[in-house]
C-alpha cells in the first residue's frame, strides 16, 4: 500500500529555482540534476520513487510514508513555492493551494 503526493508546477524563474534548490538537496543527501525539461530528484535510497519536476503537469510521487523522505519532498514544494506557483496534496488530506 502506497502514499501518494500529488502536485503540480508553474515556474516563475526556473533557472533560479535549479540554482537555489540543487545544492540545499544535495547536502541533504539527494541527487538532482536536469534531463530536458525536466528535473529529476533521486533520494540515496530505493524505498520511496524519485521526484519529477515537470513545468504544468500534474505528477505524482510515491514515499510510502517513508521519512524524513516524504517530509524532504513535502518541504521542497513549500520551498518551490518561492519561485513557482504550487498546487499539491497528498492521500492523507494535506495540500498545498
Amino acid at each position: 500500500m502506497g502514499y501518494t503526493i500529488y502536485y503540480k508546477i508553474t515556474f516563475r524563474d526556473r533557472k533560479r529555482v535549479t540554482k537555489v534548490i540543487k545544492p540545499i538537496l544535495e547536502e541533504l543527501g539527494l541527487t538532482a540534476y536536469e534531463k530536458g525539461t525536466e528535473i529529476s530528484i533521486r533520494p540515496p535510497t530505493n524505498s520511496v520513487e524519485p521526484m519529477r519536476i515537470k513545468e504544468n503537469e500534474w505528477l505524482s510521487v510515491k514515499t510510502y510514508k517513508k521519512q524524513p523522505w516524504t517530509g524532504i519532498y513535502k518541504l521542497l514544494l513549500v520551498s518551490l513555492s518561492s519561485f513557482a506557483s504550487v498546487e499539491a496534496f497528498d492521500d492523507e488530506g494535506w495540500s498545498l493551494k
